[in-house]
C-alpha cells in the first residue's frame, strides 16, 4: 500500500512538471516612439512612420506590426522585414505597405477604435528584437483616423528623409569626411583652360636650338671663307713682288 502510494505521488509530480508552460522569450523594451504621418487621415491615405531615434547597433533590419479591431490576434505585419532606409544614429522613415482599407478588406473587417503600431529593430535572420518604437491611432469612423498622443504630428508633415537629402550621394550611415576637407569642383571647361602640353614647348625649344645652330654655322663658314681669301690675296701679292 505504501509502495503504491509512493508511486502515485511520483507520477503526479512528474505529470505536473511535464505540464509546466514553456518559457516565452522576453521581448525588448520600448526605446522610443513613432510619429504617424499624416497625423489625421483616412483609410485611403498612405501612412508613413518616423522613429524618434535610430535602431540599436546590434539590429540590422526592422519590421512593423499593427494590432487592433478586425486584425489578426498576433498582429498584422504592415512593414515587411527590411533594412531600407534604416539608421543607427537618427530617426528614420518606415512605410506602411498598404492603405488601411486594404487591411480591412483582407480581414473582412470594419475599421474602428484604437490600433497600436510597433516597429521592431531586429536581427534580420533570427528576428531577435533589440528595441521597439510604438505609436497609436484611432479610427473615429470606418474611413477616418487620428493619431494619438505623441504620435500626433504637430505642424506640417516633414518631407521623407530620402527626399530631404535629394542630390546627395552620401550614405546616411557613412562616416563623414575629416574636418577641414572639401571636394574640389572641376570646372566644365577645364579642358579648354588647360595649359599647353609640355611637348609643344619642347618642340619650340628644339626649333630655336636648330635655328641658333644654323646661324652659328653660317657665321663660321663666312669667317673661314674670308680668311682663306685674304691668305690667297697676300700670297699673290708676294709672288708679284718677287718677280
Amino acid at each position: 500500500m505504501n509502495l503504491l502510494f509512493r508511486l502515485c505521488c511520483l507520477f503526479s509530480i512528474a505529470s505536473g512538471m511535464l505540464m509546466l508552460p514553456a518559457p516565452v522569450p522576453a521581448l525588448a523594451d520600448p526605446i522610443g516612439g513613432l510619429i504617424i504621418i499624416p497625423g489625421s487621415g483616412g483609410d485611403l491615405d498612405t501612412i508613413r512612420l518616423r522613429t524618434s531615434a535610430g535602431c540599436p547597433s546590434q539590429a540590422n533590419a526592422f519590421y512593423a506590426k499593427m494590432r487592433g479591431h478586425g486584425l489578426p490576434r498576433d498582429g498584422q505585419i504592415i512593414t515587411a522585414n527590411t533594412n531600407a532606409g534604416m539608421s543607427h544614429r537618427t530617426g528614420f522613415d518606415a512605410y506602411v505597405a498598404l492603405i488601411m482599407r486594404d487591411y480591412a478588406t483582407d480581414n473582412h473587417a470594419t475599421l474602428g477604435g484604437r490600433y497600436d503600431i510597433t516597429l521592431y529593430c531586429v536581427n534580420r535572420l533570427t528576428l531577435q528584437s533589440y528595441g521597439e518604437f510604438t505609436g497609436s491611432l484611432e479610427f473615429t469612423s470606418p474611413t477616418h483616423y487620428e493619431a494619438l498622443g505623441a504620435a500626433k504630428l504637430i505642424g506640417p508633415a516633414p518631407p521623407p528623409l530620402e527626399d530631404a537629402d535629394l542630390g546627395s550621394a552620401v550614405d546616411p550611415d557613412a562616416t563623414p569626411p575629416p574636418a577641414g576637407t572639401s571636394p574640389v569642383p572641376v570646372p566644365p571647361n577645364a579642358a579648354a583652360q588647360a595649359p599647353p602640353a609640355p611637348a609643344a614647348a619642347h618642340v619650340t625649344s628644339r626649333r630655336d636650338d636648330s635655328t641658333g645652330r644654323s646661324a652659328l654655322w653660317l657665321v663660321s663658314a663666312g669667317a673661314v671663307l674670308v680668311g682663306g681669301t685674304t691668305i690667297a690675296v697676300a700670297n699673290w701679292i708676294r709672288k708679284r713682288r718677287s718677280s
